[in-house]
């Protein structure tokens, strides 16, 4: 197991629902070793967390995080976790491995009580490190990580992510995009330019 991949601070999920919780219950979907869990609960946004992880090892790291993690393929957890208690579903770097993630959100919403939230975050496929390869090159390399990662499945955009989102009966209620620091200067047109340097794109919705 990649540790790195599995343990990695998610600082920048925290600081986008920091101003939308708090919330009592979460359940993220795709826990890995529970680090994003265990940085909410700390940041007071939720009052507790339980995971779902199908990666054995990953699973007994978060067991330490987390209330109650399922080492569970999402699908064989559908019959287990008790949807209805949760307030905020999370699926951080999720969907884009997933082999139907339009299934997938409507399962979960179809389970969600009302009111509840989701949170998603993707990598940004019109990213310049993509674009401009694509563009200019006429390439579209995977690599072992990050935007092209080889295990992804699917590719989003800001605008496809919303439509993929509320296809599934979900109402979008926050976006944003993921921006390096060394890009958000004041002099710098980050704003305008936001679609081509997001690593990620990140929204909350509402059932």
């Amino acid at each position: 197991m990649n540790d790195s991949y599995y343990t990695a601070d998610r600082g920048d999920v925290v600081d986008f629902l920091r101003s939308h919780g708090p919330f009592h219950q979460a359940l993220d979907i795709g826990c890995a070793a529970g680090r994003l869990g265990g940085q909410l609960r700390a940041a007071g946004i939720v009052h507790s967390c339980d995971g779902i992880e199908p990666h054995p090892t990953a699973a007994k790291m978060a067991s330490s995080q987390l209330q109650r993690v399922w080492n569970r393929d999402l699908v064989d957890a559908l019959s287990e976790a008790p949807w209805v208690d949760y307030d905020l579903f999370i699926l951080a770097d999720v969907l884009e491995h997933l082999v139907d993630p339009w299934r997938t959100l409507r399962d979960i919403h179809d389970r969600a009580r009302p009111g509840a939230r989701l949170m998603v975050s993707v990598p940004n496929v019109r990213h310049q490190s993509v674009v401009f390869p694509l563009l200019f090159l006429g390439r579209f390399d995977y690599v072992d990580a990050g935007i092209m990662d080889r295990t992804h499945l699917h590719f989003f955009t800001s605008a496809s992510l919303r439509q993929t989102v509320e296809a599934a009966g979900w109402r979008v209620r926050a976006e944003s995009l993921n921006i390096k620091k060394k890009y958000r200067k004041w002099w710098f047109p980050h704003r305008l330019l936001g679609q081509f340097l997001a690593v990620q794109c990140f929204l909350l919705a509402e059932k």
